[in-house]
């Protein structure tokens, strides 16, 4: 060979080497055959080579995707922005060559490395692309580590990632709940009535202190507690003295069963109607129109359960316990709207399967005390008595909350429930020998564990509880 031909030839050898070793150091540009389908994430890049030589390059919608031709087979694709395209390329006369699908999504690559990374014993999680969204697929461990998965996928797309994943084990979590509120009253009253008749011309008197003790007619009405003396049959003296004294319990016990993750809401009670005004289309000086709004009332509880690791569970709990007070309504003409008494509390625990926690101190105490008396008569010391009615009243209320979780699964024996088995009385059996139900058999020993009490030891006669018989 000349030495004009190798100046000619080494060149274009120099050219070809710097071209391959070029090709080669692009981040995330290994040469690839024509695919179908080929995902390239925004900012990354794909290098693809083609059977033959092309000669056209048609790329759909260079919003999503670039091209750049860099030897007569292969072609450099570049994501632009999230979508999918298509990208076609033709030989010699318009031949067809290939036909690939593009998608630009996330950077799915970076994703698969920082959940290697941050959670390398959860290796069966798979990440695919589906159109602008982030699909995650396979099967973890526990609930948190889905949690965190899907926490690091919102970075890369945030409010575009797919769960499809599941977890092993028992997810369904049972929370039992107890709202026990022990409320105790205690009152006392002392009035003085003085009532004189007229006679031979004097005037009569009367002294009352006490509103439930008046003249009617000529009948004394009295109430309960009341003593009185009559002296000479024209003077009267009653004492009206009463004390009283209340105890309420109130139980209730919610069970509830959600997913991990989902929260669950429970209410026992009602609605009652609130009026409403509505303003809207009211013309000046005229009367709203009144709606009708309900606001609910009695036992709620929300709660949101997720299962870690080792078999914690994180508990979110959102407990209420209300009820009607007409002490605090308000009078709007002939509408009386009633006040709601609410004791509400909000806290977040983690603990184990059967274990419980107390949520205690909700203590409420109300005490009050009236005087009424005359005035001046009523502070002269003893006498003053006959002049004046006193009175307190106090009432102290707690209300305790236990909850314990526990992980279920379900059963596929036969469960009781409640009048499962009850058989109504034939006419006979009803009028003739008072039977208000029939079964014809004994308690089982799980039925007998759903009786909430021993009749022989509680203060109610005979079997009570969930099953009727």
């Amino acid at each position: 060979m000349s030495l004009s031909l190798r100046r000619l030839w080494f060149p274009a050898i120099w050219a070809i080497a710097c071209a391959a070793v070029l090709l080669l150091c692009v981040p995330g540009a290994r040469a690839q055959t024509a695919p179908s389908e080929l995902v390239v994430g925004v900012g990354k890049s794909r290098v693809i080579e083609f059977p033959e030589a092309y000669v056209d390059l048609m790329i759909a919608d260079p919003k999503v995707a670039d091209v750049l031709p860099l030897t007569p087979r292969s072609v450099y694709v570049v994501g632009r922005g999230l979508g999918s395209t298509a990208l076609t390329a033709y030989g010699p006369g318009k031949r067809l060559l290939a036909v690939a699908n593009v998608i630009v999504s996330p950077d799915l690559e970076s994703l698969k490395a920082r959940l290697h990374d941050l959670l390398p014993e959860e290796g069966g999680i798979a990440v695919h692309a589906a159109n602008q969204s982030i699909v995650l697929s396979g099967v973890v461990s526990n609930p948190s580590s889905l949690q965190k998965a899907l926490a690091l996928a919102e970075t890369y797309a945030p409010a575009k990632v797919v769960n499809m994943m599941g977890v092993e084990g028992t997810q369904q979590i049972m929370l039992a709940v107890r709202f026990v509120e022990m409320e105790r009253s205690t009152a006392k009253n002392l009035r003085a009535n003085v009532n004189r008749l007229p006679s031979n011309g004097d005037p009569s008197l009367a002294v009352f202190t006490g509103d439930t003790n008046v003249r009617n007619g000529g009948t004394l009405i009295q109430s309960f507690g009341a003593l009185s003396a009559t002296f000479n049959n024209n003077l009267e003296l009653l004492l009206d003295a009463l004390e009283t004294k209340g105890l309420v319990r109130t139980l209730a016990e919610p069970n509830l069963v959600a997913m991990s993750g989902d929260t669950a809401s429970f209410l026992a009670g009602g609605e009652f109607p609130i009026p409403v005004a509505q303003q809207g289309g009211v013309g000046v000086g005229s009367t709203p129109a009144i709606t009708v709004a309900f606001k609910q009332f009695g036992v709620a509880l929300a709660f949101t359960p997720t299962l870690l690791k080792d078999g914690l569970i994180n508990v979110v709990v959102n407990p209420e316990v209300s009820s009607i007070d007409p002490t605090v309504s308000i009078d709007l003409a002939a509408i009386r709207v009633p006040g709601i008494k609410v004791r509400r509390a909000h806290t977040t625990v983690e603990l184990r399967d059967g274990e419980s926690f107390m949520i205690a101190g909700l203590l409420k105490e109300d005490y009050q005390n009236e005087i009424r008396q005359f005035p001046f008569v009523g502070d002269v010391p003893v006498l003053g008595a006959l002049f004046r009615s006193t009175g307190y009243q106090r009432n102290e209320t707690e209300l305790v909350i236990v909850v314990t979780p526990h992980l279920v699964t379900p059963s596929r024996q036969d469960l009781a429930f409640p009048g499962g088995r009850f058989v109504p009385p034939s006419d006979f059996e009803l009028f003739l020998l008072g039977a208000t139900g029939k079964d014809g058999r004994k308690l089982t020993p799980e039925e007998r564990a759903l009786i909430s009490a021993d009749p022989k030891k509680a203060g109610v006669e005979g079997a009570h509880g969930h099953v009727l018989f």
